[in-house]
């Protein structure tokens, strides 16, 4: 008789939790902070500290400056590791690797369970309009989006660095606080570019498309090796773009907003299909 009255309190809820049901932990919320500009930047130790507020950063990033290498992997290179400390006290991994490749390797090799949001920045300069098909630290959110992680590419103005890096943090954290409560679409991820603080503070987050142009030029320089053999150098010519339209990634941060470009691993353009149907008819 005991054991059913104690069975009907229970169904009816009038029975107080169980210890282990009072203090039931929500598991941490783990974010894989990378980049492209290698372990060491500043920037990354900003980031993943500031992260902290919402909560658990583990930091695995390029052991050196892997800028301009897009979405390229390793294939055949062996993959070093070196496991260091941030000049903030944080613990780091450095990988001899692509920032894709250093997010394949976290996700399927380093951070148990896999992590629920990658963030890749802060990147020390914009990456705008199309300069985000070259970008390595757009191309490590964009691979981690290929697995099914939701991410976040930060870059901030070249002009503000380092002098509001601590500003930027925060901004980053800010949008990854939504990107926890609401999350975002199945292959889909966030561009951020965040301008230099206007007089008054930032006028907000606008939602962009992106501008149609580059913020620089890449061309090769060349030049005779010592061993009489021709070689080409790399260089990159910053420049200042086109004026693009409102509502482009370009305006918004020219105009002190926020720029939060949403993006997808899907690159079918749906505007040939009609055209292409004919021609292949």
């Amino acid at each position: 008789m005991l054991r059913l009255l104690l069975v009907l309190l229970a169904a009816l809820g009038l029975l107080a939790p169980t210890h282990a049901q009072q203090f039931r932990q929500v598991p941490p919320y783990r974010i894989l902070v990378t980049n492209d500009d290698g372990v060491n930047e500043r920037a990354l130790a900003a980031v993943a500290q500031a992260l902290q507020a919402i909560g658990s950063p583990i930091v695995v990033a390029p052991m050196e400056n892997q800028t301009g290498k897009g979405q390229s992997i390793v294939t055949t290179e062996p993959v070093m590791r070196y496991d260091l400390q941030l000049p903030n006290g944080l613990p780091a991994i450095g990988l001899t690797t692509t920032p894709a490749s250093t997010v394949n390797i976290a996700i399927s090799n380093i951070v148990m369970p896999r992590p629920d949001l990658v963030v890749s920045g802060v990147n020390t300069q914009y990456n705008l309009g199309l300069s985000t098909q070259v970008s390595g630290t757009v191309g490590a959110a964009r691979e981690a989006a290929r697995h099914g992680i939701p991410a976040i590419a930060a870059s901030m103005s070249g002009a503000a660095y380092p002098r509001e890096l601590v500003y930027a943090a925060e901004e980053v954290v800010w949008v990854a606080r939504r990107v926890k409560q609401w999350g975002l679409p199945p292959n889909a991820f966030l561009n951020v570019n965040i301008p230099p603080m206007p007089q008054g503070g930032y006028k907000g987050y606008m939602i962009t498309r992106q501008g149609q142009a580059r913020t620089g030029t890449e061309r090769f320089v060349e030049m005779k090796h010592p061993s009489g053999r021709t070689i080409y150098w790399s260089t990159y010519d910053e420049q200042k773009s086109p004026a693009q339209p409102e509502g482009t990634d370009f305006w918004a941060v020219e105009n002190g907003w926020v720029s939060v470009t949403p993006m997808q691993i899907d690159e079918t353009d749906p505007s040939q299909f009609e055209a292409l149907k004919a021609i292949f008819k």
